[in-house]
Protein backbone atom coordinates (compact mmCIF):
# COMPACT_ATOMS: atom_id res chain seq x y z
CA UNK A 1 0.00 0.00 0.00
CA UNK A 2 1.09 3.16 -1.38
CA UNK A 3 -0.18 5.20 1.85
CA UNK A 4 -2.74 6.93 -0.24
CA UNK A 5 -6.91 6.97 0.06
CA UNK A 6 -6.69 5.52 -3.69
CA UNK A 7 -5.05 1.86 -2.85
CA UNK A 8 -8.52 1.53 -0.89
CA UNK A 9 -11.48 0.13 -3.20
CA UNK A 10 -14.73 -1.36 -2.74
CA UNK A 11 -15.61 1.19 0.12
CA UNK A 12 -19.41 1.36 0.87
CA UNK A 13 -20.47 5.00 1.59
CA UNK A 14 -20.85 5.81 5.26
CA UNK A 15 -23.82 4.68 6.53
CA UNK A 16 -25.93 3.49 9.71
CA UNK A 17 -24.93 5.18 12.74
CA UNK A 18 -23.83 9.00 12.31
CA UNK A 19 -20.01 9.27 13.73
CA UNK A 20 -19.38 12.47 11.49
CA UNK A 21 -17.48 15.20 13.39
CA UNK A 22 -15.01 15.67 15.92
CA UNK A 23 -14.76 14.01 19.14
CA UNK A 24 -12.36 14.38 22.29
CA UNK A 25 -11.02 11.49 24.30
CA UNK A 26 -12.65 10.97 27.47
CA UNK A 27 -11.54 7.61 29.23
CA UNK A 28 -9.84 4.85 28.19
CA UNK A 29 -10.43 1.37 29.88
CA UNK A 30 -8.79 -1.94 29.93
CA UNK A 31 -10.67 -5.02 30.55
CA UNK A 32 -9.14 -8.10 31.23
CA UNK A 33 -10.82 -11.61 30.70
CA UNK A 34 -10.80 -12.07 34.46
CA UNK A 35 -13.06 -8.96 34.70
CA UNK A 36 -10.00 -6.71 36.23
CA UNK A 37 -10.28 -3.36 34.93
CA UNK A 38 -7.33 -0.84 34.36
CA UNK A 39 -7.03 2.58 32.97
CA UNK A 40 -3.56 1.87 31.39
CA UNK A 41 -3.28 6.01 31.04
CA UNK A 42 -5.06 6.96 34.16
CA UNK A 43 -6.21 10.55 33.50
CA UNK A 44 -3.03 11.40 31.27
CA UNK A 45 -3.90 10.66 27.65
CA UNK A 46 -5.63 13.46 25.66
CA UNK A 47 -6.49 13.15 22.31
CA UNK A 48 -9.02 13.81 18.96
CA UNK A 49 -10.87 11.33 16.66
CA UNK A 50 -12.13 13.25 13.55
CA UNK A 51 -14.50 11.72 10.93
CA UNK A 52 -15.50 13.92 7.85
CA UNK A 53 -18.91 12.67 6.15
CA UNK A 54 -16.87 11.64 2.92
CA UNK A 55 -15.30 8.82 4.49
CA UNK A 56 -12.43 9.85 5.77
CA UNK A 57 -11.00 10.04 9.50
CA UNK A 58 -8.24 11.02 11.41
CA UNK A 59 -7.58 9.65 14.95
CA UNK A 60 -4.63 11.40 17.06
CA UNK A 61 -4.02 10.41 20.61
CA UNK A 62 -1.05 11.24 23.70
CA UNK A 63 -0.05 9.41 26.55
CA UNK A 64 2.58 8.76 28.86
CA UNK A 65 4.72 5.95 28.21
CA UNK A 66 6.58 3.83 30.92
CA UNK A 67 10.15 5.73 30.47
CA UNK A 68 8.22 9.25 31.22
CA UNK A 69 8.09 9.91 27.50
CA UNK A 70 5.09 11.30 25.93
CA UNK A 71 3.68 8.35 23.43
CA UNK A 72 1.79 8.79 20.33
CA UNK A 73 -1.13 6.99 18.21
CA UNK A 74 -1.81 8.74 15.10
CA UNK A 75 -3.46 7.75 12.55
CA UNK A 76 -5.68 8.55 9.41
CA UNK A 77 -7.31 7.52 6.42
CA UNK A 78 -10.92 5.91 5.38
CA UNK A 79 -13.79 4.33 7.19
CA UNK A 80 -17.07 2.83 7.24
CA UNK A 81 -19.86 2.04 9.49
CA UNK A 82 -21.23 -1.27 9.51
CA UNK A 83 -24.22 -2.13 11.69
CA UNK A 84 -22.60 -1.87 15.26
CA UNK A 85 -19.14 -2.03 14.03
CA UNK A 86 -16.88 0.76 12.50
CA UNK A 87 -13.64 0.09 9.96
CA UNK A 88 -10.55 2.21 9.80
CA UNK A 89 -8.60 1.58 6.80
CA UNK A 90 -5.56 3.06 7.85
CA UNK A 91 -3.64 5.14 4.86
CA UNK A 92 -0.90 7.37 7.33
CA UNK A 93 0.37 6.37 10.33
CA UNK A 94 2.88 7.23 13.03
CA UNK A 95 3.58 3.20 13.15
CA UNK A 96 4.74 1.94 9.93
CA UNK A 97 3.42 -1.38 10.78
CA UNK A 98 -0.51 -0.39 10.92
CA UNK A 99 -0.24 1.36 7.15
CA UNK A 100 -2.16 -1.06 5.18
CA UNK A 101 -4.31 -2.33 8.11
CA UNK A 102 -8.16 -1.93 9.19
CA UNK A 103 -8.76 -1.98 12.29
CA UNK A 104 -12.50 -3.16 13.32
CA UNK A 105 -14.20 -1.46 16.46
CA UNK A 106 -17.42 -2.22 18.46
CA UNK A 107 -19.59 1.36 18.53
CA UNK A 108 -21.90 2.47 21.05
CA UNK A 109 -23.07 5.78 20.36
CA UNK A 110 -25.55 7.35 23.51
CA UNK A 111 -25.83 11.10 24.34
CA UNK A 112 -23.13 12.84 22.24
CA UNK A 113 -20.71 9.77 24.15
CA UNK A 114 -18.94 7.32 21.78
CA UNK A 115 -17.28 4.14 22.86
CA UNK A 116 -14.99 2.47 20.23
CA UNK A 117 -14.06 -0.89 21.67
CA UNK A 118 -11.76 -3.20 20.08
CA UNK A 119 -11.11 -6.91 21.39
CA UNK A 120 -8.94 -8.51 21.68
CA UNK A 121 -7.08 -5.07 23.43
CA UNK A 122 -3.29 -4.52 22.09
CA UNK A 123 -1.90 -5.37 25.24
CA UNK A 124 -4.45 -7.24 27.20
CA UNK A 125 -3.99 -10.57 25.91
CA UNK A 126 -7.15 -13.08 24.45
CA UNK A 127 -10.65 -12.13 26.21
CA UNK A 128 -9.66 -8.74 27.06
CA UNK A 129 -11.24 -5.51 25.59
CA UNK A 130 -10.34 -2.03 25.35
CA UNK A 131 -12.88 0.71 25.43
CA UNK A 132 -11.51 4.60 23.82
CA UNK A 133 -14.64 6.35 25.13
CA UNK A 134 -15.06 10.03 23.21
CA UNK A 135 -17.09 12.91 24.35
CA UNK A 136 -18.31 15.19 20.98
CA UNK A 137 -16.42 17.93 20.93
CA UNK A 138 -17.15 21.79 21.75
CA UNK A 139 -17.27 24.05 18.16
CA UNK A 140 -14.15 26.20 19.12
Amino acid sequence: MDGSDAAITGLAPVGGLDLTGVWHLADCRLTYASGKIQRPWGNSASGYLIYAPDGHMCQSLNYPAPDGRIACISYCGAYEVLADRVRHYISVSADVNDIGTVREQTIQLEHGRLTLSLSPAPAGGPGSVIDYVWNRAEPV
